[in-house]
Order: structure tokens, then C-alpha cells, then sequence
């Protein structure tokens, strides 16, 4: 059972924004398992992030009063629901990737939602290719339901009638009319070739070719009283009294007439946390930062107007890596500088950054600067909506919004040509 310390201080970060993949690298660099991690997140609780963009309401007052027609593109940004763009990134990582035909290659397959922020399926194609006749010689296909990160072990069984050679592992997910895919080099094997002795000793093949018994191999086998000792080998007693270093991390044996002291790896007791180690009094876990408030965020904002250099080093003391990004970011808002949002690691956060800055200094250039073309073509509908810059609308990727940009250039056209006529008269 998880301790309850360790399931609020993931509700705290839950509840400041972080997703678990984030929480997941944090917890990690503090020793927590895998297991320990996973039931700390699946007990607390996962807030909804909605991202909203609120339009002028002078805008949409000339926008009707003008032409009646354009209320649907009005209806659009006030009533149509926000659709979350997906992105999806796919990779493989191998686990066992040489194999003979009949048995398996195992992968772990890691999906990360970079995208909408909503809990949907999506259909996962794996497949062995044979590279140069780009055959398939066997697939699988599967369903994951996908919200933020997942790792997943995967087998993928090899026909026994396939040849020996080299073969490629694909992975592909089709969504939104975009592909994720990932590749794996695998390698299939003629029976017998990738197997060791212990593979010959599971199959009975061992039974043809037995192995000579001796007092070395480890094994209580002859007429021995104990691993390697007694009977014929040398007796146990007089082997634990000239080997017996009183360490309790070595393991005392004799071997050709001398004695050896093997460690033991990991060992419980010699204040060394070694890997895959599961000891509390060897590894303790350090102390977990503390979770950052809104309002300690608030404070190096306020910092930055007088001292950007101190409140830039205050946000890199903070180790939450999404939370640091922030901090960075409401420096650069503050000082109205670009060279900030360069420093920041999230893509999401830095594109936030360009975008604040942007309508800060009134410079739309900076909206090319954004990673992701949704994000890009809000910051650009910024600029006609509130500053009726109508330059934008051929950078806008989205088709419907850029039809929405020249129906409003139109508009604008139209509304000062009836202003000048009413001038003139």
C-alpha cells in the first residue's frame, strides 16, 4: 500500500495542471518505483485542463450589426465546441528482438497524447516486414485507450515458417487523417542458434549431452551434503570456517583449493543502494521537493518586473520541469522579451509564451515562432479579431478559419467605404 504522503503530493500536482507523465518523472528521480508511482497516480484524482479563447465583444457587435450573414462565423468561435487537436507520438523500445521462428518478439510500445487532452481509442497496426520485399510476414492489431502516456508489453508471435534474417518491427496508428509510426530491427534466428545451454536443458536436449559433475558447478549433485561441498568435495563444515570472511554481503566458497569470497549483488545492509534493489535501510528516498504554489509563481512574476535576473534564477531552482516552464514564461510576459520563451522545455508552455508576447508588443511575426499550426492560427485570429489585422490571413493553415479571416477583411472593407460615403455627403 502506497503511503498517503505520497498520494497528496501527487493530488497537489494533479491539481496545479501536471499530467502523469510529468508527475511520473519527478516521482522517478526520487527512487520511487514503478508500481509505487502508479498507485499513487491511479489514487488521486485527474483534473480537467480546458483552454479557452474569449473573443472581443465590440468585434462581434460590428460583426453582426454589419452583415447579418456572418453570424455562423460568429456562432463558430462563440458556439461550436472547442475540438482539441490529437497528436500522438509512438515509440518502440526492445525487450527480446532475436528470435526463431515459432517464438516471439517482445517490445514495449510507449504512446504519449501530445494533443487533446480527452481520454479516446485509437488502433494500433504492428507489424514484421520482411525490408527488401517489403512483405508483410505476420500483423497484429489492437485497440488502446490513450489519455496521456502509456507503456505497454507487447509479443508479436514469428510464423514458424519464416526464413532466417533480418526483419523490421512497424508500428503504425492512423488518426485525423495523420500516421504515428515506429520502427524496431528484429532478427529471426534458425532453431538452435540464439539458445544457451539452460534453452537446451528446458527442451531435454541436455539429457544427450550431460555435463560433467565436479565440485565447481554450483549444483548439489554426486553424493555432496551441500552445494559443492561434502562427499567427495571437500567438507562443508571445514569450507565455511577457512572461507567465513563475516561478511554478510559475500557468498564463501572454495574453489581449486582456494577460497573465494563472491559478493553478493544487491546486498540488504552495506548502506549502498545498488540496482534493482529493494532495501529500505540501503536506499532511502531523498525528501520530495515541495509542490510549488500559484502564489510562489505569483511572487517571481511580481520579482521580474524590478529583477528579471533573480527571478529567472529563483524559477530554475524549481524541479517540477512544467512548473519551472511557467515560471519562465510569466518572466518573459512581464519584460514583453521573446529570448525568455526560448528557454523554455514544453512545447505547449513556450508556444503560450510567443503567443502572450506577441499580443504584448502588438508584433504578429512573432506567431511564427509557435511549434503547433492550431496554436499558430489562434494567435494569428488574435490579431484580426482585436486589432483588425487582416495581413495574417494567408499564414492561417486552417482552411475554415482563413475563408473566416477574408469574410471579416471583406466586412471591414465594406464597413469603411460606407463610413467615407457618409462623410462625403
Amino acid at each position: 500500500m502506497v503511503k498517503k504522503n505520497l498520494i497528496d503530493y501527487v493530488k497537489s500536482l494533479m491539481q496545479k495542471g501536471y499530467d502523469a507523465s510529468t508527475i511520473r518523472d519527478v516521482l522517478s528521480k526520487y527512487r520511487y518505483s514503478s508500481a509505487e508511482i502508479d498507485e499513487a497516480i491511479n489514487s488521486s484524482f485527474k483534473p480537467t485542463i480546458r483552454h479557452e479563447i474569449h473573443l472581443s465583444h465590440t468585434t462581434v457587435l460590428v460583426i453582426v450589426f454589419i452583415f447579418a450573414s456572418l453570424l455562423g462565423i460568429a456562432s463558430f468561435f462563440y458556439y461550436s465546441p472547442n475540438s482539441e487537436t490529437k497528436l500522438l507520438d509512438l515509440n518502440l523500445e526492445p525487450v527480446t528482438t532475436t528470435a526463431e521462428p515459432g517464438e516471439s518478439i517482445i517490445f514495449l510500445k510507449e504512446l504519449s497524447n501530445l494533443g487533446s487532452s480527452k481520454r479516446y481509442d485509437v488502433v494500433i497496426k504492428q507489424e514484421i516486414i520482411e525490408p527488401k520485399t517489403s512483405k508483410v510476414i505476420t500483423q497484429k492489431i489492437e485497440t488502446r485507450a490513450i489519455e496521456t502516456f502509456g507503456s505497454t508489453q507487447t509479443k508479436i508471435l514469428v510464423p514458424k515458417d519464416t526464413k532466417a534474417g533480418d526483419y523490421i518491427l512497424r508500428a503504425i496508428i492512423e488518426y485525423d487523417d495523420k500516421k504515428a509510426v515506429a520502427t524496431l530491427p528484429v532478427k529471426i534466428v534458425e532453431f538452435g542458434k540464439s539458445a544457451n545451454i539452460e534453452d537446451f536443458r528446458d527442451r531435454g536436449i541436455a539429457k544427450q549431452f550431460p555435463l560433467k559433475e565436479t565440485c565447481i558447478d554450483g549444483i548439489k549433485n554426486q553424493n555432496e551434503e551441500g552445494i559443492d561441498c561434502g562427499g567427495v568435495c571437500k567438507a562443508c563444515e571445514i569450507q565455511a570456517l577457512e572461507c567465513n570472511d563475516n561478511n554478510p554481503c559475500t557468498n564463501d566458497v572454495i574453489e581449486n583449493n582456494a577460497c573465494i569470497n563472491k559478493p553478493i549483488v544487491p546486498c540488504c545492509g552495506n548502506n549502498v543502494c545498488e540496482e534493482q534493489e529493494n532495501c529500505a535501510a540501503d536506499c532511502k528516498k531523498p525528501e520530495l521537493p515541495a509542490a510549488i504554489s500559484t502564489e510562489s509563481l505569483d511572487e517571481i512574476k511580481e520579482l521580474a518586473k524590478a529583477d528579471p535576473g533573480n527571478a529567472l534564477k529563483k524559477c530554475n531552482q524549481i524541479e517540477v520541469p512544467d512548473l519551472k516552464d511557467t515560471c519562465i514564461g510569466n518572466i518573459g510576459e512581464v519584460q514583453r522579451n521573446k529570448n525568455y520563451c526560448s528557454q523554455i522545455t514544453n512545447a505547449r508552455i513556450k508556444d503560450l509564451c510567443y503567443s502572450n508576447i506577441a499580443k504584448s508588443i502588438n508584433d504578429n511575426s512573432l506567431c511564427d515562432q509557435i511549434s503547433i499550426d492550431s496554436r499558430k492560427d489562434s494567435c494569428y485570429m488574435t490579431f484580426v479579431l482585436d486589432n483588425k489585422d487582416y495581413s495574417v490571413c494567408d499564414k492561417i493553415t486552417n482552411k475554415q478559419l482563413r475563408q473566416s479571416c477574408e469574410s471579416l477583411r471583406q466586412l471591414n472593407e465594406l464597413q469603411q467605404q460606407s463610413q467615407n460615403q457618409t462623410q462625403e455627403q
